[in-house]
């Protein structure tokens, strides 16, 4: 794993008040000088004194990075995809100027037109939606700078009791509605806190390049879709069964060409289960909150 030489002192996080940035924030405010950005007027934020109210599709971002001066940026933020690559353009050149490094969190999707096996680092990106075409372009923006000053982390299908997947399951589930399933797809996943935790350990050692953050072992879509449902207790969920291929598929991220420590990998079966049934005390409150 390369390694890049500048120590970190101040890092901002573009997207700090979402999902994933603000349990980012809430791990990198002890150790470091920690800001985030959010985009739609709220009083709580406003009222943070770490966060700046930025939307890419019309303000700029040069004004934030002169005042903060911040040594990493970390982007983890969903844009329109003209804005969000006009964003990332300005960022990119603010870093080059000023040697800051930058940290984007990718996606799975920008795979989602190789389906014969997972992913590895060093596999080409090939995307037929405009969700991975997005990311792909990103992430060749970032690369335009000096090796020692980016790093790629692509995240597969993230986990948990307040993620957008576990979510989506509750509220069919909550309203009785059937739940889009694809038998033939085979997939990855990972938790919130474990990308937390996979990201700080990769600041700390000023790591470069691109890495997967994913389970170490994979799963059918349909399997993980009825294991979460019967952590939320409900066992014979109603499914729509999708086929769009009559073979087995791959949506999947691995990461064997970049060995994780033991502490950082997380197998499917934690996924599932750490991610469903955190920071809650029973299924049946689950489907409520």
């Amino acid at each position: 794993m390369p390694k890049r030489n500048k120590s970190i002192e101040r890092i901002l996080i573009i997207g700090g008040s979402g999902y994933l940035g603000r349990a980012l924030y809430r791990e990198f405010q002890s150790f470091y000088e920690a800001f985030g950005t959010f985009c739609y007027p709220d009083e709580f934020w406003e009222n943070h004194g770490a966060f700046y109210n930025y939307n890419s599709t019309k303000d700029p971002l040069t004004p934030i990075l002169e005042s903060l001066a911040p040594s990493h940026v970390i982007v983890s933020m969903w844009s329109a995809h003209d804005a969000g690559l006009a964003a990332m353009e300005e960022l990119v050149q603010y870093a080059y100027v000023h040697k800051t490094h930058i940290t984007l969190l990718s996606n799975v999707m920008v795979f989602d037109a190789v389906d014969q096996h997972p992913s590895q680092p060093k596999h080409r990106q090939q995307s037929l939606t405009q969700t991975g075409k997005y990311f792909i372009d990103l992430e060749k923006l970032i690369q335009k700078l000096p090796d020692d000053q980016w790093l790629i982390a692509r995240l597969a299908m993230v986990i948990g009791i307040n993620s957008p997947v576990v979510q989506d399951i509750k509220m069919k589930l909550a309203q009785d509605e059937p739940i889009e399933v694809f038998p033939n797809l085979i997939v990855s996943a990972t938790t919130r806190d474990m990308v937390v935790k996979q990201l700080h350990y990769l600041i700390n050692r000023k790591a470069c390049g691109i890495l997967h953050c994913a389970s170490t072992d994979l799963i059918h879509h349909i399997d993980l879709v009825t294991e979460i449902c019967s952590l939320l207790g409900r066992e014979r969920p109603r499914l729509t069964h999708v086929y769009n291929s009559n073979k087995e598929t791959y949506l999947a991220l691995m990461s064997s060409e970049e060995k994780w420590p033991s502490h950082l990998q997380i197998s499917i079966h934690e996924v599932i289960t750490q991610g469903t049934l955190s920071h809650i005390e029973t299924t049946k409150s689950l489907l409520k909150s």
